[in-house]
């Protein structure tokens, strides 16, 4: 039988069976941006230029072009933007085709604990909400987004099992909406009570099905709007599912909740493919930069990792992009022959390519137990290649960049933007991108959003 949960219109801090929930809503609710030091600040900078950044380079993809015809439809016309686009709409259809865009590539930030993706959900919500209520001043913006980032890494780390980002996204989206207008804390404990048993039910390899779906990030984002919605107007949620220890951790949810944000261990690609794959193409990008071997001499490669990469689905000869960026062989085989901007992003175009499927059936991936407790704090490989001369090259034990410890600069995010969105923005939509960042650091959102709004900006 399945467990019944007592609701409560108006749950109160002292009612310790709904705890949980409105410590969380208390916590959105109070955020102040007077508590956010400037690391933070900037990391709040550095997961919006790189969410714009994700979504623009995949404007032209079909999937996404579908969800922003489908989002439409379905939520109609109002002041907030699909980006890029100069398409205005409901601030419901901008974030659900914002967050399609920006998680479409696999290019999106994302939490090593939470082994998902919280900024293809924040941002656009945020954006979206910013459009609709031009007063919102700056600093809220960027404690919502504080506090999405937040609730939507605990809920994830909180699951007894790994769950696709889609099954927790809505969180972050009630959090950052609740704290952007001003909702109560009671109210947010509704929203995330209520999203708790209506976000979308992925099973545990969601992502690997091959599919415009795939980890249902823009499912979860609409599950948490809709949450937020039904609270505010008075509907009730089972807050006791959120103190349910065979739901969630409870220790892992509110744990040091004014600690440091979480926002600050977010990691960033450089690749757009799954994260498990980004350690074997840097180890192999180091043996090729040591030895200065041609793709043309490799006859094997080896990839030594850790079991979740054996989840992915590693086609040699994928036929879709979404397929390609779960494959460790041809993600390898396609960076040694057309070099690594040819991940930033994957391109369809390469996916006929006779060389590079032959080298991908020469890839072979190894489980290494060695490797296995360092996961999911770190999610690091090493790579052997075996050279026509009969060398064999091996690498050492390499994690990727992007995660905290291997940081990205500033100058790494701008190469990013400029080589990810070639195709898809002009230099002067790039420039005026990055200087709506500048502005946001000043604490000015209206160049940002101008930069946004257009398909090209005027000089």
């Amino acid at each position: 039988m399945p467990k019944c949960y007592a609701l409560q219109e108006t749950p109160t801090q002292s009612d310790s069976r709904h705890n949980t929930a409105l410590q969380l809503g208390h916590y959105v609710a109070g955020l102040s941006f007077s508590k956010i030091d400037t690391a933070t600040k900037e990391a709040v900078i550095r997961c919006v230029l790189d969410a714009l950044v994700s979504a623009a380079a995949a404007l032209e993809l079909p999937g996404v072009k579908a969800s922003q015809r489908a989002a439409q439809a379905l939520y109609g016309a109002g002041r907030s933007t699909l980006w890029f686009t100069r398409s205005d709409v409901s601030e419901a259809a901008a974030l659900y085709a914002n967050s399609a865009a920006a998680s479409a590539l696999d290019l999106d930030d994302g939490n090593r604990m939470a082994r998902g993706h919280p900024g293809a959900a924040v941002i656009p919500t945020a954006l979206a909400l910013v459009h609709n209520h031009p007063q919102i001043a700056v600093r809220d913006f960027m404690a919502a987004v504080v506090a999405g980032y937040e609730v939507g890494i605990r809920m994830a780390t909180a699951k007894p099992n790994y769950a696709p980002s889609g099954s927790w996204s809505g969180f972050a989206v009630v959090a950052t909406a609740g704290r952007m207008l001003g909702v109560s804390a009671e109210i947010i404990a509704q929203a995330l009570a209520i999203v708790a048993q209506t976000a979308p039910a992925l099973p545990a390899l969601a992502g690997l099905a091959g599919s415009d779906l795939k980890e249902g990030i823009p499912a979860g984002v609409a599950s948490g709007w809709a949450a937020l919605q039904l609270a505010q107007a008075g509907f009730a949620g089972p807050t006791a599912m959120l103190d349910d220890p065979e739901l969630f951790d409870l220790d892992t949810i509110l744990h040091n909740l004014d600690g440091q944000p979480l926002i600050n261990s977010t990691y960033f690609k450089i690749f757009g493919c799954c994260r498990h794959i980004h350690a074997p193409l840097e180890a192999f990008l180091h043996l090729q930069s040591v030895h200065g071997f041609s793709a043309r001499d490799i006859i094997k490669m080896e990839v030594y990792t850790y079991r979740a990469t054996f989840n992915l689905s590693n086609k040699p000869h994928p036929l879709t992009l979404v397929e390609a960026q779960y494959s460790v062989p041809y993600c390898l085989a396609l960076c040694a022959l057309q070099g690594s901007d040819a991940l930033l992003p994957l391109d369809s175009c390469h996916l006929s390519n006779v060389e590079v499927r032959d080298l991908a059936e020469q890839v072979q991936v190894v489980y290494d137990a060695s490797i296995e407790p360092l996961f999911p704090v770190r999610s690091p490989a090493w790579v052997a290649v075996n050279l026509a001369n009969g060398v064999r090259l091996e690498s050492p034990l390499i994690d990727p960049r992007g995660d905290p410890d291997r940081p990205l600069t500033w100058d790494d995010l701008e190469h990013k933007l400029s080589v990810a969105t070639r195709s898809t923005l002009s230099e002067t939509q790039q420039r005026a991108l990055l200087d709506g960042m500048a502005a946001l650091r000043k604490e000015e959102l209206e160049p940002l959003l101008r930069a946004l709004d257009a398909q090209e900006v005027e000089t």
